[in-house]
């Protein structure tokens, strides 16, 4: 049975809570925004993990200056992501036969960075370093799925020839045969489609970055 002092501290917890009840629902919809195409947890798992979060550092915690709101907002973060990095690890392992799919989007996601000052803003060296820390694997595995959202958008043409350049690997004279359009015509409609794509994502990126800054 709980003592007195159990209670009470039980019910300034939950008090404590109340009034992080804003912060945690704007971060908590921001990160799901993030992590939504994956499939992999609802709105309602994330807002809870944020309560949990916030609950026990709360009550957990004789530094009282840890209730401002940067250092609850980064933990809350960091305890959602942390979350996605292991469930990610259950997504791939049951996913071994999309690898094909993934292979498209690797060369897409490595073909957008390379474009102009793409690849200064996201910071080249996620493509070359095979060392990459899980934080830049999640950050990673989020543009994948989004770039695959997007390529949604693009035409059913624009889809083929990204699929036939870089999914089958195919030379541009060959798919020149395949398609019946000249060669440098097949550049340019590549081209044009992988700078839609990247705009797309750069518009996507200054929404979050909004978000983040609420």
């Amino acid at each position: 049975m709980k003592d007195l002092d159990s209670i009470n501290r039980e019910r300034e917890g939950r008090a404590n809570l109340s009034q992080y009840k804003d912060l945690i629902e704007t971060i908590s919809k921001v990160e799901y925004k993030k992590f939504s195409n994956l499939g992999l947890i609802d709105l309602t798992e994330v807002i809870s993990l944020a309560n949990y979060t916030v609950y026990y550092l709360v009550n957990n915690s004789k530094n009282k200056d840890l209730y401002n709101t940067a250092y609850l907002t980064k933990a809350v973060k960091w305890a959602i992501r942390n979350e996605m990095r292991r469930r990610y690890k259950w997504y791939v392992m049951k996913n071994q036969e999309n690898a094909e799919q993934e292979k498209i989007k690797d060369a897409v996601y490595k073909t957008i960075l390379s474009i102009e000052e793409m690849a200064d803003a996201e910071n080249p060296t996620l493509i070359k370093d095979n060392h990459r820390t899980p934080e830049e694997k999640a950050e990673i595995v989020e543009l994948k799925h989004r770039i695959c959202e997007v390529m949604k958008k693009l035409s059913q043409r624009e889809q083929d020839l990204i699929e036939a350049k870089y999914f089958y690997d195919k030379k541009l004279k060959d798919i020149s045969v395949e398609f019946n359009i000249s060669q440098s015509r097949i550049s340019r409609i590549i081209q044009n489609a992988l700078e839609k794509i990247k705009k797309e994502l750069l518009k996507q990126e200054e929404v979050l970055v909004d978000e983040d800054n609420f």
